[in-house]
């Protein structure tokens, strides 16, 4: 029963609080500021993938390293297994 009255007064009392009205406003800036602040990870997955998207010279180069890739692998699956 005691339990019970300590919810109903936290209740109460976390209904009578009043938050500003610019709260939002205030809340986002903060996180559009943290995210300004932070710097780009080198490991940033994200990031480098949007990059290629929008360079068609960067698509080619990864089509190319891809293709030079395969060939290398094939070459090298040719070579062990004939020789």
């Amino acid at each position: 029963m005691k339990s019970e009255q300590f919810y109903d007064d936290w209740k109460r009392q976390r209904i009578q609080a009043v938050a500003g009205c610019d709260v939002t406003e205030k809340v986002m800036k903060q996180v559009y500021q943290h995210e300004r602040r932070k710097k780009p990870s080198l490991f940033d997955l994200q990031g480098h993938l949007e990059t290629i998207a929008a360079h068609p010279v960067a698509k080619a180069g990864v089509v190319a390293i891809g293709a030079f890739a395969g060939l290398v692998r094939v070459a090298v699956m040719v070579r062990i297994l004939l020789f």
